[in-house]
């Protein structure tokens, strides 16, 4: 039995993206299309897929436990900024520049965690503030200028396979010690279900907060290496432009939300993350226009969500059929006494 369930469960964290892959291979095969999955677009589909994970991974923390965060993108942005540009003055290579820029991004979570607990306003408003201040230090440092390392290849390693493979593996181990193995796991689970419960029963709601956003931000850290070295430069966002950098993560997170229940969190978000990006190299491959993609993409949000709001019913019918079954036994069982 134990062999089993862990087989059923295995299948049912791969299914979604083995039947997205599926799909979209045949629908491009039988568009004659045969470049789907394969050579530079399965190296695009891995860098996407690590990308958003990391994203996701940052958001998802947070979130449910009742903290959105609106300064992921400023706080990615402002961190590989000064971090990527002092370990290259500093000539520190790529993982000086990774660990440079996971500190500074750390900090940036720090920050934001002791001014929501300490402040006392919703998480909404505090990181609207703070992603505005996040975007001007950005803005201001190097004269506007952001950062361009195009050409530095012996920093930008970390989007191209196997290194962002290996990076997510790493992040993804850590993760699940963090969250299944961990007391900080424990305590933010407990919160997640009930914060006021939760808090009476003795659990330090304000330290787990502060904890969750240094994570958060030290995966947001990882992530701008990653962008960075895919595209070799980051520019200085204002007006709140910040935000397009998380706009990817809400399918991640939805789909870790349902599925986590089959595996661990952050393993059902990065396979929401292959999900997306699985999605997103089909419809390109298809030929799909990007505001059709973005129409598409909403919608498989809107129906995840959809879902994830309304899944209790389907466990509530699931325990009345089984109590109605067990009823409808025991009145059998009582009807062939009674003959009897």
């Amino acid at each position: 039995m134990k062999s089993k369930k862990i087989l059923k469960n295995i299948g049912m964290t791969l299914v979604l993206p083995v039947a997205t892959y599926l799909l979209f291979f045949i629908l491009t095969r039988l568009t004659g299309n045969t470049g789907f999955g394969v050579g530079m677009d399965l190296q695009t589909i891995i860098y996407t897929s690590v990308y958003s994970c990391l994203i996701s991974q940052a958001m998802t923390i947070n979130l449910q436990t009742g903290r959105f965060d609106f300064a992921i993108g400023s706080t990615l942005v402002l961190s590989t900024i000064i971090g990527g540009d002092l370990a290259y003055k500093w000539g520190l290579g790529a993982f000086g520049m990774l660990a440079c820029v996971m500190i500074l991004a750390a900090l940036c979570g720090l920050v934001s965690g002791l001014v929501y607990v300490i402040l006392g306003l919703p998480p909404m408003v505090v990181s609207l503030g703070l992603a505005m201040i996040y975007e001007a230090i950005g803005f201001m440092y190097n004269n506007a200028k952001g950062l361009r390392l195009i050409g530095k290849m012996n920093y930008l390693i970390f989007s191209s396979f196997p290194n962002n493979i290996i990076l997510m593996v790493i992040v993804l181990i850590l993760l699940v010690i963090v969250y299944d193995y961990s007391k900080i796991g424990y305590n933010r689970r407990a919160l997640a279900g009930g914060q006021k419960i939760a808090v009476d029963v003795g659990i330090r709601e304000k330290k787990n907060a502060v904890i969750c956003y240094v994570i958060a931000g030290a995966l947001l850290g990882l992530a701008g290496c990653v962008y960075l070295s895919k595209y070799g430069m980051i520019s200085p966002e204002t007006g709140l432009s910040s935000s397009s950098y998380f706009m990817s993560a809400f399918l991640p997170m939805f789909i870790g939300s349902i599925f986590g229940r089959y595996s661990s969190q952050p393993i059902a978000v990065f396979m929401g993350a292959v999900v997306q990006a699985f999605l997103t190299s089909g419809l390109s491959a298809l030929g799909a226009s990007s505001s059709l993609m973005t129409v598409i993409n909403g919608l498989v949000v809107c129906a995840f969500l959809i879902y994830s709001s309304n899944s209790y019913k389907l466990v509530e019918a699931k325990m009345f059929r089984e109590k109605l079954e067990k009823a409808n036994m025991a009145k059998g069982i009582t009807a062939k006494a009674n003959q009897g």
